[in-house]
């Protein structure tokens, strides 16, 4: 009779599981185990209904560890913004469109560059950083800038984690932050401002901050005049 319970138990369970699993994708929930992240944090993601894969890899391929991970869902949750992405509009026959990251360059040159990734928690905290001697930047239309580099040529200088993935993409917005540092060498500072779209991702938790000192005088110009007012 006990053994009958007991298989009666986890039967009961695994139904109640699987059907909570629903909510995810297999592919999903392959793209979260496959980040590392662990199967107590998937299991919270998915009794929750929180749908924010995206969101959730990238903060696990970071660096973050998963008890951090777990407090950042548990914000979005509270906050009622992040659960659950919103549902994918219907199709409708148009042109296919050129995707931004494959827009003509509007200019390029060659560049020191320094990308810093930040977490706010009271004080800023440099999460990751990475300097790259010898990197293309490219400034794309539809206020795209794109930065690049051969990354079989070494880390560069990289204080912690896992180094950044070549091309780094940055979509300027109006709340980024652009401040010239020294005229005589170019070299200016890029900053995410906290209602800052599109890549790199930021919010009031985490923002970006990249240095370069690019060859020609005309970037930053450039990148001024496409910053939305």
């Amino acid at each position: 009779m006990k053994t009958k319970f007991f298989f009666l138990i986890g039967t009961i369970a695994l139904v109640s599981s699987g059907a909570a699993l629903a909510a995810l994708t297999t592919d999903e929930l392959t793209r979260l185990k496959s980040s590392g992240l662990g199967e107590d944090v998937i299991r919270f993601m998915v009794e929750n209904d929180y749908g924010n894969v995206d969101r959730v890899v990238r903060l696990k391929e970071a660096g973050f560890a998963d008890e951090t991970v777990s407090s950042v869902i548990r914000n979005d949750l509270k906050a009622g913004g992040e659960a659950k992405p919103p549902a994918p509009r219907p199709a409708q026959a148009r042109p296919a469109a050129v995707p931004v990251a494959d827009a003509a360059a509007i200019m390029q040159t060659s560049a020191k560059v320094r990308i810093e990734q930040y977490w706010v928690h009271g004080e800023p905290i440099v999460q990751n950083s990475q300097d790259i001697q010898n990197a293309t930047v490219s400034l794309l239309q539809g206020r795209r800038l794109k930065i690049e580099w051969d990354e079989s040529q070494g880390k560069g200088n990289l204080f912690r984690g896992k180094p950044f993935t070549s091309p780094f993409y940055w979509d300027l917005d109006k709340s980024d932050g652009l401040y010239s540092v020294d005229p005589k060498d170019n070299s200016f500072t890029l900053r995410t401002g906290y209602s800052h779209r599109g890549r790199p991702t930021a919010d009031k938790s985490h923002y970006w901050i990249v240095n370069l000192t690019p060859q020609s005088p005309d970037l930053v110009k450039r990148i001024r005049e496409s910053l939305p007012e």
